[in-house]
Order: C-alpha cells, then sequence, then structure tokens
C-alpha cells in the first residue's frame, strides 16, 4: 500500500467556550507522520496510522463511521501537506470524531475531574534536563534551567512577588510552562500586555511548547486545561464558571485590568498564582490596581528589560537577571548594527532612513538572508505617508502597511503576506507588539522612537538558531532628532551590555558625534557594571608630571582593607586612558556596629599624555590626591603639580571674577585662613594683604574659547571647573588645555589676579561714565523664556514679548530705564541709598514679574537679582558692585579702514530704524533686509528673520548651515539722530549695548532659535505678518532639532547709516573698539561696522 507524509492536527479532549472565552485541553498533540494510504474514496482518504487506528480525511461533511477512530474535515487535503495552516476559522480543520467536549455541557464536579487528573500527571514527569548543543542533546536552555531554579530557591524563602530579566528570545514561556508542570500549580493565571501575546502564550500553554518534543515532559503526562479570557466577566459567577475548569487561564492587561474591583477581587481568590509577562508594561493606574489586589497570591513577573515604559524599576525582588552579554556568548542574541542619518526635517529624515534601511534589506538578500524590513512610526497619519514613501522608492519589494484602524481580515492578510515572503516591508504603527513572532523582522527603520529602544532591539536582535537564513540586525534611526540620542542615553543606563551590543556605524555622525564614538569604542574590556557612554566626569583632576616612558594602567593597584576595585579597569591605548570603578566600605559614624558598613562606588578616569608627560586623575571621590593610584600607574618617580603653579590654570582666561579667595595667614598665629568674597577680594587685593598671606584656593568666572568657563584651584594640588563632562572626550582635551598651562613657566600666577582680574568695588553713588545697556540678571535668562511672564498696568505678555532698555545715556545723573511691551512702559531709576540700591519707578505704576508660582513687583526681583549696566569702557555695575579691570592697558581704536561703507538710496530716511509690521520701504531695517535677501549676498542665508522690537535677539538674524557650523548673523540697526551720516558718538550708544547684550544667545543657540520661532508665531498670532523674510517655520524647527550638534558661528553687525566712514570721530572709534573688545573676551565673536561713505 502507498504511504503519505502528512501533519495531524492535535486532537482536543476540551473545546469550546463559556461566556464568550475559549477552554481547550489537548488530549493527543499535533504530529508528523507516514501514514498507509488505505483507500481514496468519494468521501475522502482513509489513513491507517503507526499506533493502529485509522483516520479519514475529508473536505466535506461526512457522517462518521464506527470503524473510522477519527475523522477531519479539512478545507482542502493538500492541507495535510503543511503544518502552517490557515489562520481564518473557516480554513481551520475540524475533527468529527472523535467530538471534544464542550466546557460548557461539563458539570463542575467534571471539570474539576479533568484538571485535578492534569496535574496528577504531571507528579514525576519532569526532568531538570539541560540541553548540549554540541551533543546535540535537547533540553532546557541555559536561561531557563537558571531563572527555573532561581524562583525555586525564591519560593523556599518567601512568597513576596519576584521578578525574572530574560531578553526576548531566550525562553520566558517555556520557563512558565516548567513551573507550572514541575510545581503541579493548582490555578494559574497568567496576564500579557496585548492580545497577539495573549493568543501567542495560550497557545503554548495548550501544547506545552517545546517541552515534551525535547524530553523535558513525559509524552504520557497529560496536557493541562487552558482557559483564555478574552472577555471581561460581568458577575463573579462567570469568574467561577471560567476558573473552576482550567488549570491555566490566560488574558490580557486590557481585559482584567478594566474588570469592575468585585470581578478583580474573586478573580484574586479564584487563582493560587499570577505570572505576568513583558512586566514593564505595568505601569497604567488600573493594571497597578489589579496587581495589588493579587499581593496575597504568588507572583512572577518575566521581562525583558527591568525598566518600565514610563521609565521606572519594575517592582518585585529580581531574583535572576540574564545578562544580554550571556545571550550572545551563547548565542540566544547578536549584536546589533546601529546605522545613524543625520538630517534635519521630518520629510527628508524619512527619506534618509528609507534609503538606508532598503540599501541594508538588498545587501542582506544579495547575501542569502531572508530578512525584513519593520518601519515603526506613531501614528497613523504618519503610517500612510511613510508607507508612500517606501512604495515610491521600492515598490518592488511590494510595502504593506498595518494598524489597528484596519479592519481584521486586511490585517491578517498583511502578516500572511509578510510571512510569505510576499512583501518584504511592512509599515506598522507603534510595533507589531510583543507575542508577534517572526524572525525575518531584521531590519527596523525607526522613523519615530519606540518608548522602550530595549524592546525594539530586542525585537529585531534575537536570533534563531536553527534559522540559517537569518544574520546580524540593523536598527536605522535619526540621530539629528534629539529623541535618539535621548533613547540611546536610556538604552545604556538600562544595561550596560548594550555598549557591546549594539555596534553603531559611523555613517551619519558628525565630526563631534565621532570622535565621542571613537573614544568609548577604543576602550577593551568595559566593566559590564557600568555603560561608558554615560558616565559624565566632573572636570576636574589631580595632575602629577612623570618621568615614565609608558605607562601601565594594567598594573593599577587601590586594594586596601577598605577599598576594592568593582571590575577590572577598561583601558583606552588608543586615548592612554583607564576608566574603573571603586566599591569603599567605612564603618558608620554612629556606633561601634560590625554588622552594618557604609558603601559608595567612585568613578576614577586616569589619562596619561605622553607629550607634555603629566597623568590626570579624575575621581568622584575627592579626598586626598590618589599618591597611590599615581604610582602604580606611573611608577615611583611622580611628583603632584601644587602649591603656586595650581594657580597657573587661571591664566587666558578674559573677564575673570573671582568669586571667593581663599587665604592661608603667613605671620598670624591667631588666624590661620581667611575665606573672602566679594568686595572683601578687591580689599585684600589692592591693600597688599597677598604679600603676607599665601592663597590657599580660589574659584572663579570668565570668558575662554568663545563662551563662559568656570575654574576653581587649590594649593593641594585640585583643579576644577563647574562643568560636566557627558561626553568623556570633553574632559580629554580640558586635561590637555589645563596641563599646557600648568606647566608653563612662563605664566606667572602670581601676575594673574594682581593684573588680571576684574575686581569688585563697592560704590554709593553710579560711576561717572555713559551706560551702554542694561540687561536682565544671569538667572532671568536661566529661565525659560515662555515660563516668565510680565505684567504692567493689567496687560500680561511673556517675557520673550519684553523689553529692557535705557531711557538715556547720560555720564551724569540717575540711570534710568524703562520695561515696556508693545503697548505699555514703566519707567524706573536706579537710587543709592548709602550701602544699598534701590530700583525705584517713576510713577506709581509698577511692573510684576511671574516666574513659575513666584510673583513679585520688578523693584522686589531686582533686590534678588539685580541688572546688569554696561559702560562705555566695559565697566559694568551690579548692583552697589562696579567691576572694571584694573590694568586695561591702552586699547587702540577701532580701524577705520574696516568700516564698511553701503550707498543708502535716497528714499531710506536714516532717522528711521524699524520697518515695523507694515514693512515701511523708508526705514534701516526694510533696506538691510533687501541687500541681505538678495540670492547674490555672501553668504546667502537659509533663514533671514526680522525679530526687531522688544526683547530682541538683533533687528535682523540670518542663519546659514555650513558643514557642521550653525552660522548666526545678528545685524543691530539704529536710526540716526540726523538725517545726515556724521561723527555723532550719540548715535553709537544705544547700538553698542545692543550688539554687547546680545553675546549671551552664543551659549543657547537651541534656545535661540526656539526664541525666534515664538516670536514669529506671537506676531503671526496678532498681525498676521510673519517675521520670516527667507525660509519658514518648518524648516526652522527642524533645524532646531539639529542645531544641538552644530558648532555655533557667531558674528555681530553694527548698522548704523548716520556714522560716516570719512569723517567717524577718535571717540566713536574708541566706543567701537571697547564693543569689539567685549565681544572678543566674551564670545570670541567678531564685529563688523556698517556705516555710510
Amino acid at each position: 500500500m502507498p504511504t503519505r507524509n502528512i501533519h495531524v492536527p492535535a486532537r482536543y479532549r476540551v473545546d469550546g467556550k463559556i461566556h464568550g472565552n475559549r477552554i481547550r485541553q489537548v488530549a493527543i498533540p499535533q504530529a508528523a507522520i507516514e501514514a498507509e494510504v488505505l483507500a481514496e474514496t468519494r468521501d475522502g482518504t482513509r489513513f491507517a496510522l503507526g499506533d493502529g487506528t485509522t483516520l479519514l480525511v475529508t473536505e466535506r461533511r461526512v457522517q462518521p463511521r464506527e470503524t473510522d477512530d477519527g475523522v477531519l474535515r479539512l478545507r482542502s487535503l493538500d492541507m495535510l501537506d503543511t503544518a502552517e495552516r490557515a489562520r481564518d476559522e473557516a480554513a481551520k480543520p475540524r475533527w468529527l470524531k472523535p467530538v471534544s467536549s464542550d466546557p460548557e455541557e461539563l458539570s463542575r464536579e467534571e471539570a474539576a475531574a479533568l484538571c485535578d487528573d492534569a496535574r496528577k500527571s504531571w507528579r514525576g514527569r519532569f526532568q531538570f534536563q539541560e540541553e548540549d548543543p554540541e551533543a546535540g542533546t535537547p533540553g532546557l536552555r541555559s536561561p531557563q534551567s537558571g531563572a527555573l531554579h532561581a524562583i525555586l530557591a525564591h519560593w523556599k524563602v518567601t512568597t513576596a512577588p519576584a521578578t525574572v530579566v530574560m531578553p526576548t528570545g531566550t525562553g520566558k514561556t517555556e520557563t512558565m510552562l516548567a513551573l507550572l508542570v514541575s510545581q503541579r500549580l493548582h490555578r494559574l493565571l497568567v496576564v500579557v500586555p496585548t492580545v497577539a501575546l495573549r493568543d501567542q502564550v495560550s497557545r503554548k500553554f495548550i501544547t506545552l511548547g517545546i517541552l515534551k518534543d525535547h524530553g523535558i515532559v513525559s509524552r504520557d503526562a497529560h496536557h493541562p486545561v487552558v482557559g483564555v479570557m478574552e472577555h471581561r466577566p460581568r458577575t463573579v459567577e462567570e469568574v467561577d464558571e471560567l476558573f473552576a475548569r482550567c488549570n491555566v487561564v490566560v488574558t490580557n492587561m486590557q481585559v482584567v485590568g478594566g474588570c469592575e474591583p468585585a470581578i478583580q477581587e474573586r478573580i484574586a481568590e479564584a487563582c493560587t498564582h499570577l505570572f505576568i509577562d513583558e512586566a514593564h508594561h505595568i505601569s497604567a493606574r488600573t493594571w497597578d490596581a489589579f496587581r495589588r489586589r493579587m499581593l496575597a497570591k504568588v507572583i512572577v513577573q518575566f521581562t525583558a528589560t527591568p525598566f518600565r515604559t514610563d521609565g521606572r524599576h519594575v517592582d518585585g525582588k529580581v531574583v535572576f537577571n540574564y545578562p544580554l552579554r550571556k545571550a550572545q556568548e551563547e548565542g540566544y542574541f547578536r549584536p546589533i548594527n546601529f546605522r545613524p542619518v543625520n538630517v534635519f526635517g521630518t520629510r527628508d529624515a524619512d527619506r534618509e532612513i528609507a534609503c538606508a534601511a532598503l540599501a541594508r534589506l538588498d545587501a542582506d538578500r544579495g547575501s542569502g538572508l531572508r530578512h525584513l524590513v519593520m518601519a515603526r512610526v506613531d501614528s497613523i497619519d504618519r503610517a500612510s505617508s511613510v508607507h508612500a514613501l517606501y512604495a515610491e522608492i521600492a515598490p518592488g519589494h511590494r510595502p504593506l502597511l498595518i494598524h489597528s484602524k484596519m479592519p481584521q481580515a486586511q490585517r491578517r492578510e498583511a502578516l500572511r503576506a509578510l510571512r510569505a515572503d510576499e512583501t518584504r516591508v511592512i509599515v506598522c504603527v507603534d510595533m507589531l507588539g510583543e507575542g508577534f513572532d517572526l524572525p525575518e523582522l531584521k531590519i527596523a527603520a525607526l522613523h519615530d522612537m519606540h518608548k522602550s529602544l530595549a524592546i525594539t532591539l530586542q525585537f529585531t536582535g534575537r536570533f534563531t538558531r536553527t534559522a540559517a537564513h537569518l544574520g546580524r540586525a540593523t536598527v536605522v534611526a535619526n540621530i539629528a532628532d534629539p529623541g535618539v540620542d535621548e533613547s540611546l542615553r536610556d538604552l545604556y543606563a538600562e544595561d550596560a551590555d548594550w555598549n557591546v551590543l549594539l555596534r553603531r556605524l559611523s555613517e551619519g555622525e558628525t565630526g563631534r558625534q565621532q570622535r565621542r564614538s571613537d573614544l568609548i569604542e577604543s576602550f577593551v574590556d568595559a566593566p559590564p557594571e557600568i555603560a561608558l557612554r554615560n558616565i559624565a566626569p566632573k572636570m576636574s583632576a589631580v595632575v602629577y608630571r612623570t618621568a615614565c616612558e609608558r605607562w601601565r594602567p594594567e598594573d593599577l593597584d587601590v586594594e586596601t582593607k577598605w577599598v576594592s576595585l568593582l571590575a577590572d579597569p577598561a583601558i583606552s591605548r588608543r586615548f592612554e586612558m583607564a576608566v574603573f570603578v571603586t566599591r569603599e566600605v567605612e564603618p558608620v559614624s554612629w556606633g561601634a556596629v560590625k554588622e552594618i558598613s557604609n558603601v559608595s562606588y567612585h568613578l576614577y578616569v586616569l589619562h596619561w599624555n605622553r607629550e607634555l608627560g603629566l597623568l590626570f586623575i579624575n575621581s568622584s571621590n575627592n579626598d586626598g590626591t590618589h599618591e597611590g593610584i599615581a604610582k602604580s600607574v606611573a611608577g615611583e618617580d611622580i611628583s603632584l603639580i601644587r602649591g603656586e603653579e595650581v594657580f597657573r590654570s587661571l591664566h587666558g582666561i578674559n573677564r575673570l571674577v573671582l568669586m571667593n579667595l581663599g587665604l592661608s595667614h603667613s605671620l598670624s598665629k591667631a588666624v590661620r585662613f581667611t575665606m573672602l568674597v566679594g568686595a572683601d577680594i578687591a580689599e585684600a587685593v589692592t591693600s597688599g594683604d597677598l604679600e603676607t598671606k599665601t592663597k590657599s584656593n580660589t574659584f572663579g568666572k570668565g570668558y575662554a574659547d568663545g563662551g563662559k568657563v568656570t575654574v576653581g584651584c587649590s594649593k593641594k594640588g585640585r583643579v576644577w571647573s563647574y562643568k560636566i563632562a557627558y561626553d568623556p572626550s570633553e574632559w580629554l582635551e580640558w586635561c590637555q588645555a589645563i596641563g599646557r598651562k600648568l606647566i608653563d613657566e612662563s605664566i606667572d600666577p602670581g601676575e594673574i589676579i594682581l593684573r588680571n582680574v576684574l575686581l569688585p568695588e563697592r560704590v554709593s553713588d553710579r560711576p561717572a561714565l555713559v551706560p551702554l545697556v542694561i540687561e536682565w540678571s544671569e538667572e532671568f535668562y536661566n529661565r525659560p523664556e515662555e515660563g516668565v511672564t510680565v505684567e504692567i498696568d493689567g496687560e500680561v505678555a511673556p517675557f520673550y514679548e519684553a523689553g529692557l532698555e535705557l531711557i538715556a545715556h547720560e555720564r551724569d545723573g540717575p540711570i534710568q530705564f524703562r520695561v515696556f511691551t508693545e503697548t505699555k512702559s514703566a519707567g524706573y531709576r536706579i537710587a543709592f541709598r548709602g550701602e544699598h540700591v534701590r530700583y525705584e519707578p517713576l510713577s506709581r505704576q509698577e511692573v510684576r514679574i511671574k516666574a513659575g508660582k513666584r510673583i513679585k513687583t520688578l523693584s522686589e526681583w531686582f533686590d534678588e537679582e539685580p541688572p546688569v549696566v554696561r559702560f562705555e569702557d566695559n565697566t559694568f555695575l551690579i548692583y552697589n558692585e562696579q567691576f572694571r579691570l584694573r590694568n586695561p592697558g591702552e586699547r587702540a581704536p577701532y580701524p577705520r579702514e574696516r568700516l564698511e561703507a553701503w550707498s543708502w538710496p535716497a528714499h531710506v530716511d536714516l532717522t528711521v530704524e524699524s520697518q515695523k509690521v507694515a514693512k515701511r520701504p523708508h526705514s534701516i531695517q526694510f533696506h538691510a533686509l533687501r541687500v541681505l535677501a538678495d540670492p547674490a549676498h555672501d553668504p546667502h542665508y537659509s533663514f533671514l528673520l526680522d525679530d526687531d522690537d522688544h526683547h530682541e535677539a538683533a533687528d535682523i538674524v540670518g542663519l546659514k548651515v555650513v558643514g557642521e557650523r550653525l552660522v548666526v548673523h545678528f545685524y543691530h540697526c539704529k536710526f540716526s539722530k540726523e538725517r545726515m551720516a556724521g561723527a555723532r558718538v550719540d548715535d553709537l550708544y544705544a547700538v553698542c549695548g545692543q550688539a554687547q547684550k546680545s553675546v549671551m544667545w552664543k551659549a543657547d543657540p537651541v534656545g535661540l532659535l526656539q526664541h525666534l520661532r515664538r516670536r514669529s508665531a506671537e506676531r503671526e498670532r496678532k498681525h498676521g505678518v510673519s517675521r520670516f523674510e527667507v525660509g519658514n517655520d518648518a524648516d526652522l524647527a527642524a533645524l532646531a532639532h539639529r542645531a544641538r550638534l552644530l558648532i555655533p558661528d557667531f558674528r555681530i553687525f553694527i548698522v548704523q547709516p548716520g556714522l560716516s566712514k570719512a569723517n567717524a570721530s577718535r571717540e566713536q572709534l574708541d566706543l567701537l573698539a571697547a564693543t569689539e573688545a567685549y565681544l572678543k573676551e566674551t564670545y570670541a565673536i567678531p564685529l563688523t561696522v556698517i556705516g555710510s561713505p
């Protein structure tokens, strides 16, 4: 008789629904067998099976014969040849004989007996057998065995909730099955996050997964009776009806979390154990409420990451945490290629991401790998546009779209086509969901970031050992999107193993990012306990001179009775760096208790600079100078840089203001040490006290390398800054800059404080100088603009729509200023009252400032946070302290030949500055905008905005990206007091002040772009007129996303057609020179002056 290989579907002892929820128990599992063909008749084909029984397979409904042991109905006999059956109900195989029991027709007693029989059959039928891949012996995987033993050990001592962390693809569900059978759990509730995962997990429980096939569970053990709670029970009786008939109930969070409290209470009473799968989803309040009701039960939480989607830790004691690195070593997980693109603008970024993903797909397919692309977005609208993009670029791959609002049949068809390799690109909202099992999805195109990047990466990175057609996964994302960088930082914080598993490709990175990546990737054997991408050492170090030809970080020795290394140091030979963490134990200070100690962990970062012969040691432990560490890596011939030499670190800082100065007394025995602040420092320096005292420590702030800096130093050998090195390469550059100063013998540390420091001097009257500008305090600028409002005479305006300016530029008399909005204004004067300063309104009208929840009058705010008034010679006044350079030296006037002379058309009125909303063609600003917007102008700006008005950055702002630089040009326009150009210094006071005031934006280019967007939107809302002369808001928003990755390149222009190049006075040129000096010494911004011939 002929034979045929056929796939016989599972037979069910119980199969049916109760209150809409399906209950099943397998009697005989599905099997692939060689069957003997007995006969082919009109009714179908009759087979003789290996166990002596017969099976009739038919395509139509027939009346089973008594002689037939089994009758199976299929839509097509061809379905016998495949185990992958159609997924719609109409196509599913149906057993006509034997007929399964309907759970509704079983009595409570009969149903309970089936459940008890299953549990009894498990006794002695479970084998703790581990797989041996080399010998080809099947069994439990290493992480499954470890998790199983860890849970059982936990249960021996407590019933408190336990958490098991197992990366995707390492076998969490089989671990649950093993617990069910080995411990013969009485009634188990399994809760999962999604419907797809509910269906997948319930199928595993119904079939017992691979446990029988691998010999872990004996063949004669019964399968559990499994219920799938698809619908919320309406009464407690419905709960009882379902749970009394099952060994296991599987449901999803939305169903159980949405049940009424009484129903949840009964569910908690009905089960003995609770397993939660993908526990990182446990964040919704409704779900948390249900879990709390279950706390009296035995709970095990299974998760791929110990962090919830809301960023918090999954609670419960972590009894087993299988590392990703171990998963890779043992072949369950492969490293992932991270392919960054760097594009601003959503549309352009989508295209770049799609092209990169499709290029990877073509390359993988060309190598014989059956990879597929999953393009992830976060909304249906985005899904439609991204799908259209893929369809345009790669129609041959037949991209398909899937989301929750599509009809069920359409979704099923899309997934069928994906499984059948009829499409190679699927565009989905969020992800296809935990529970969707298709390992070929190896290329993830992240058009929008997932809440948990770790889960996305695990989804794509899992590896099926038996699938030879699968290779390494690739994730494509746009690093110009701040959300991507933030997600990566969060990822490395979750698990340091991602440093190894996420192989970052260099394409698309900027030079700054490339340097950071090069540094991180140069480390060998990075400690698994720490993510190098996430360390953030403070800018500080003790510095040793060394004489060694080569340092030996591998010989590092920190071991003492109280201190030990947490792990071996990570070493970069290329950058001569070492990073390690110590565990330091010390007795508690509040008693002699040996059993309890204080334990702290400290980060150490070392850098040896061969060129300078210096060793830099940075540590979060600032106790001591770490001489022992220095000797262990650089030898005995070392010397700490200390004493006066340390104060060389203050060299090269422009406009240095000392915040404090510590002095050790060399003569006085009564006073050993004095700490000076503010004007007391000036008194000590000017009175000659430094001749009888030695500097102990100091801290100051100033400007260097085009930005604000802080620096502190102590004669004991430590140098520091308040800045934190979120990028370790920044600390490396800081060390090299500091090191060069410390060993420069030409720098006299004593002269720095005596000559180069801005010293505060208490004054009881205003300086006899012309004030140029008044500025809000630094604290004001540090607040978000949108979080501050200004109220004048009952009218409230946002801070970015309010101005602060001097009323007059006079050498004597009270300094007067005003705060103003578009329609209101309030005047004030600065009044000196002995040692105090008052900011007094010129009328009864007081300005009110609201910042957060605080509301105060302007006078009250300025008492706490006084404004800064800057004068013609770069002196400035804060409250009653005047700051000026002690030895400013002779400053040359601004070179006349550098003045740019524009020819101003006759229709331009030199006394009219602003174009206003009406865009007045006879204004200075209007003509300047026409010149700058001309395509022939160099540079040709991508954005040109009219930012004129109160709280402006500048009258005109030009923006352009050139390579890695964000070019920002500020044009400050000012009207002339007369219609003809001349030599009037009064024409320059205000505009020079505006130029000086605007330098602060270089420290916050992203804030500048946000400021411009907010003000443009506000003007458009009020007047229907845009501030954009070139460019648009959408593109500027895209640039704002990218700006943090670009290097700011600022230039400031003064535009005063009332200034005559030919006739400019010495007084005017001196004022311009002082302004240029301020711009250069603070933020290193060049100045260009535009006037008339």
